[in-house]
């Protein structure tokens, strides 16, 4: 039988492993500890922590599902909002924006070439 302070020690260990591995780069290790069945964490905490191991490692498809079941669950979390919002925006932008940041530093690259040369 388990009692709330064991199932709380148990969470505890959880999270402190999940982010041991993620600190050592094992994000998917770190997400397997908060998923041992497969199926997102019942509990707040370790759903967000799922929720941003997942948004750290970029998987925006996977993280924005996890966030809005945190949101439903807890809806005065407003750092699930935060990043719904934040992962929702960068869903939304066109194809052609993820090319215009790297054009743009290719650019002040090749100008701060030119002024060097134009020093030397």
């Amino acid at each position: 039988m388990s009692t709330p302070s064991t199932e709380a020690l148990a969470i505890s260990l959880r999270l402190t492993q999940a982010l041991h591995l993620a600190r050592r780069g094992r994000s998917r290790e770190a997400q397997a500890v908060l998923t041992p069945d497969g199926a997102p964490p019942a509990n707040p905490t370790e759903l967000q922590a799922l929720a941003a191991l997942a948004t750290g490692q970029g998987d925006y498809r996977r993280a924005l599902p996890l966030w809005r079941l945190l949101r439903q669950r807890d809806p005065a979390n407003r750092e699930a909002q935060r990043l719904i919002d934040a992962i929702e925006l960068w869903q939304a932008r066109p194809p052609w924006m993820k090319f215009v940041l790297p054009a743009a530093g290719a650019l002040l690259g090749v100008a701060l070439l030119v002024v060097l040369l134009a020093l030397l």
